[in-house]
């Protein structure tokens, strides 16, 4: 057997070279899927580790009690070689001490920690010298950041005590910090940010960064200085790339364990880490499945194609085979040992291919290098990807083995009827059914969910090419009888060869996969972009610190007076998942800066228009150190019983909001009332007045006379030296410039004449807020343009949690599908007039700065110049190539390649059936053209496959793509705000899908012109 087996290679080289490169190509595919996605998913867990927080990469250990002494090296202490023991094999260990206090200079004071790191001096520029280790009696010798040796006013050489029991040290060096993305700074804990509103400069810190110390400085008393020891363990590219995130999970929880045994405290983010790494690589090995399953099955497809073409052309040498006494069972042996051969050369071959495509793909769609390598798992899949063409190659001869005699002798093979034809279709249509299924069932796509698109594609493939068979036959026949020759004859021939079925199903899935796979990588792209610019809001948006929402306001105005590239922005996140999000923007620059897009539902400049009303009054600015009220009280004071009545005042200025006391009580009568307002010396604004009185036995009638600022005081006769009226009583008694701050337990009024002022009626009874007046100079309720989904009607009031985080109130003025930043839920508001409302601080809310294109390359510069600290800078581009980055996408661009090398296997399909069934064919055109067939109907028929594989996979495609769109995970962190675009853009996808055809219908016309050839060659004519 051996020897015929071996005959057999000799005798059909061709064919066993066809078999041998379609299985190298399966098992190649098969091959290459697990080598790129370990080398993937190694890219994805260094590009995580790249762009993590520092303290997501860190996990910190911690000596659980202090130490007297300067913090120095610990690494050979007790805590050291404990954490030496417990750190497992990978681990980037840095030890330090650290001691907190204030440190003390000839210039100034600053508070800072005293601290020993290991390798800080590789990590800075030093003017100067690292400090050394001294002895006892020498002063320890410490290196300064330059913001903090400009606060203490030293430089090297010079001295300044840190501690409460005050230790000198000796100045050494002044250094800079290299690289302060470096996650040895653990963000800002060593390099510390500057407060809002102080001088800024290029080099990063502030006079409050860590004063570094050297390894070993013992001092005469030891007990001045408290430390306490840290180490730092860092997680490593060498350990992400050797180890499982499950076992690293593993590994950090039993040494976050032994930890706590010995006492050490222990913080980390790790376990946020590893759930990111592992979600993506989970979501690349599902995607890249997708691309390797189309690809093996592509191969066995074309094996299929080639090898039944094949078959049937020796179909009469079978037969007679059979009719001389040899068993089918030898056939059978003879077949598998025929084909068996290449398919186990191919797996060794195919490892090697795929190892070399795993290598140009991850060079060409990784962020970042990968090391791709061949292992165990690469080459199991070899092995079934080679198995299954074997299979597929059995599977194509199962039918000429299996028929009669008298079929075998026919030199046309009859067609399969019953049970046999339709049971593959059967089976197809029924995997793609429960696929689907599956995939549209929710939850994570798993299983055979995940190759939905692909045996969905193969079903619709089988379906619609026994379809093209039946209309063949019909329209065939039809054009032979109308005389249309040429046309009638392909049609015939192709439907009378039941090899052109499966080639009609192999074109289709190629075609319909690059028509979906380029659709989901358009629709991708689309939400990758969509999905940036709606969470960034602006092309540029620059996270900022200020002193105050009107610092922030006033800044960006000073740097862009005009309105043109800069807008001042406040973003709220609302505690409860019921909550809304805030938006507060510089209203008039809203359309402006924001990029504007139809997802939103609305014009933004009719947002900003309506947000921005005039305000019933205008702001009651201040200018003054002093602000004195004279006030006329009318109480019973013996009737209150030693409860005080008090007068507060709340002014807001660019260092923020204050509430100021009096400086006394209210008493009965005409008095004046003084309140310290520094703030004020430069500008300020009048927030509100109040009167704080928690208990009211009787009724208590306050009226405003007068407002006064300034700097001076009062003489001996009441006159006011320096200060000016700010309000006289007829202005104070203007009702419409103020609103009650609790009406239901007050009255306002106004007087007339000599009683001219505002008066404040307090009815007796108990009151649990204070009563007042605040300056009207913003619309109130706030107006506010809110999202659809929170369900309220235009002009209705949405209570909400405002930008200094008390309850607040909005006027409905319109109503959007989504907002900028906010996504599909929340409101926005004019900023000024937020800030106007808002009474409870200024912590509440990110600020920032949102910035077109065309802003200048220096802003940033000028707005540190305007006081504010810059803190994060992000764009909408760099946010969507983020996306890019992620495991979902990496996945898609692997499928992309699949299905364009997909259509190569299509392409090839085609030629292997040609090849196969020339030499029959071109017989058969002889004879007819001897009869007098048009030179026209001697083409081949290879153009009408095409032609209908074309229209079958534009069906397909589009019907895979309406059942299985809602399951195709775009994104690895989190859902978009935006509902995934239902349709691709036409045109782009035309730049995937029209090539492909062009190369088909290129294909066909060369097999039928090298038919039409051989015919000439044979005919002589």
């Amino acid at each position: 057997m051996l020897a015929i087996i071996w005959g057999a290679l000799a005798a059909r080289r061709a064919q066993a070279l066809a078999v041998l490169l379609l299985a190298v190509l399966a098992s190649a595919a098969a091959a290459a899927a697990p080598s790129y996605v370990a080398a993937a998913g190694q890219a994805l867990a260094r590009n995580e580790l790249a762009t993590a927080d520092p303290t997501d990469i860190q996990l910190r250990l911690v000596e659980s009690t202090d130490y007297p002494g300067m913090p120095g090296d610990v690494s050979r202490t007790i805590f050291g070689k404990d954490v030496g023991k417990l750190t497992p094999a990978g681990f980037d260990v840095v030890f330090g001490s650290q001691s907190g206090g204030v440190a003390t200079g000839r210039a100034g004071k600053a508070t800072s920690n005293l601290v020993f790191r290991s390798g800080v001096c590789e990590r800075v520029s030093v003017a100067g010298a690292c400090p050394r280790a001294t002895t006892k009696g020498q002063l320890p010798e410490v290196m300064v950041s330059t913001h903090t040796a400009q606060r203490l006013g030293v430089t090297a050489g010079d001295q300044f005590a840190f501690g409460s029991a005050p230790v000198q040290v000796r100045v050494v060096g002044v250094y800079r910090p290299l690289d302060v993305t470096d996650p040895f700074w653990v963000g800002a804990e060593f390099i510390r940010t500057p407060a809002a509103g102080a001088a800024t400069t290029a080099v990063p810190g502030s006079a409050e960064d860590a004063i570094f110390t050297a390894e070993s400085s013992p001092l005469v008393n030891e007990q001045a200085i408290a430390r306490r020891a840290t180490a730092d363990l860092y997680l490593t590219e060498r350990l992400l790339d050797s180890h499982s995130v499950r076992d690293l999970q593993s590994r950090v929880a039993v040494l976050a364990r032994d930890s706590e045994l010995q006492g050490f405290g222990s913080g980390t983010s790790l376990s946020s880490f590893f759930d990111r790494v592992a979600l993506q690589r989970g979501q690349l090995a599902d995607g890249v499945a997708l691309g390797a399953g189309l690809l093996v099955l592509l191969s066995w497809l074309v094996l299929f194609v080639s090898v039944s073409s094949s078959a049937d052309e020796r179909r009469p040498e079978q037969g007679l085979l059979l009719l001389r006494g040899v068993q089918r069972r030898r056939l059978w042996a003879l077949a598998i040992g025929e084909h068996a051969v290449p398919v186990l050369v191919a797996i060794p071959l195919g490892c090697l291919g795929g190892l070399a495509a795993a290598r140009l793909l991850a060079a060409h769609t990784l962020p970042v290098r990968a090391d791709v390598t061949l292992d165990a798992t690469a080459v199991g899949y070899a092995a079934v990807g080679a198995l299954g063409a074997l299979g597929a190659v059995l599977l194509a001869q199962a039918r000429t083995m299996s028929a009669p005699v008298v079929d075998l002798l026919r030199r046309i093979p009859a067609r399969a009827r019953g049970w046999r034809a339709t049971v593959g279709d059967v089976v197809a249509v029924s995997v793609a059914v429960a696929a689907v299924v599956q995939l549209r069932s929710g939850g994570v796509p798993s299983g055979l969910a995940l190759l939905a698109p692909v045996v969905g594609a193969l079903a619709a493939g089988l379906l619609l090419a026994r379809v093209a068979m039946l209309g063949a036959a019909v329209v065939g026949a039809a054009l032979l009888a109308r005389g249309r020759t040429a046309p009638g004859l392909a049609l015939v021939q192709v439907a009378r060869q039941p090899r052109f079925r499966p080639l009609i199903a192999l074109l289709t899935v190629a075609v319909a996969m690059l028509a979906f796979t380029a659709a989901t990588s358009e629709v991708a792209s689309a939400a990758y972009a969509d999905r940036a610019t709606i969470e960034v809001g602006a092309s540029r948006v620059v996270e900022v610190d200020a002193t105050s929402r009107s610092q922030l306001l006033n800044a960006v105005r000073a740097v862009d007076p005009e309105g043109r590239f800069a807008m001042a922005a406040v973003v709220t996140n609302a505690a409860a998942e019921a909550g809304t999000p805030v938006l507060a923007v510089d209203s008039a620059r809203l359309a402006t800066v924001t990029v504007p897009r139809s997802f939103y539902g609305v014009s933004l400049v009719d947002v900003g228009r309506a947000i921005r009303p005039d305000p019933p009054g205008e702001p009651l600015d201040l200018r003054g150190r002093l602000l004195t009220v004279l006030a006329t009280a009318d109480f019973d004071k013996p009737a209150f019983g030693g409860n005080r009545v008090r007068l507060v005042v709340t002014v807001a200025s660019a260092n923020g909001t204050r509430v100021v006391v009096a400086h006394q009580d209210v008493q009965p009568g005409h008095d004046e009332y003084r309140f310290p307002v520094p703030e004020c010396a430069q500008t300020c604004r009048l927030v509100k007045i109040e009167i704080v009185a928690e208990v009211v036995p009787q009724p208590l009638v306050v009226r405003f006379d007068r407002l006064l600022t300034g700097d001076g005081d009062t003489d001996g006769d009441g006159d006011f030296d320096g200060n000016r009226v700010r309000l006289t009583g007829a202005q104070f008694g203007e009702l419409k410039r103020w609103r009650q701050t609790d009406p239901n337990y007050s009255f306002l009024s106004s007087g007339a004449g000599k009683d001219a002022g505002l008066v404040i009626d307090m009815p007796d009874g108990r009151r649990a807020k204070p009563a007042g007046i605040s300056v009207a100079d913003s619309p109130s309720p706030l107006p506010g343009w809110l999202t659809r989904s929170k369900g309220e009607m235009l002009g209705s009031a949405h209570r909400y949690e405002a930008i200094d985080g008390a309850p607040g109130e909005a006027r409905v003025m319109g109503l959007a599908d989504r907002l900028p930043r906010l996504g599909g839920s929340g409101l926005v508001v004019d900023l000024e007039y937020a800030d106007r409302l808002a009474v409870a601080g200024q912590s509440g809310g990110t600020k920032e700065v949102w910035l077109t294109p065309t802003a200048p390359a220096d802003v940033l510069d000028r707005l540190r110049a305007q006081g504010l600290v810059v803190r994060h800078d992000r764009t909408i581009a760099a946010v969507r190539d983020g996306y890019d980055r992620q495991g979902a996408a990496i996945a898609l661009r692997f499928n992309l390649f699949a299905a364009l090398a997909g259509v190569l296997i299509g392409a090839a399909g085609l030629v292997a059936l040609a090849a196969a069934e020339q030499r029959n064919r071109v017989a058969m055109l002889v004879a007819l053209r001897r009869q007098g067939l048009p030179p026209r109907a001697v083409r081949g028929g290879y153009g009408w496959p095409v032609v209908v594989a074309t229209v079958s996979g534009g069906i397909t495609s589009v019907v895979i793509w309406l059942l299985t769109r809602d399951g195709q995970r775009l994104f690895s962190r989190g859902r978009s705000p935006l509902p995934l675009p239902d349709w691709p853009d036409v045109g782009r996808l035309l730049l995937f899908v029209a090539p492909t055809v062009a190369l088909f219908a290129v294909t066909a016309a060369v097999l039928a012109r090298i038919v039409a050839a051989s015919i000439r060659r044979r005919t002589g004519r």
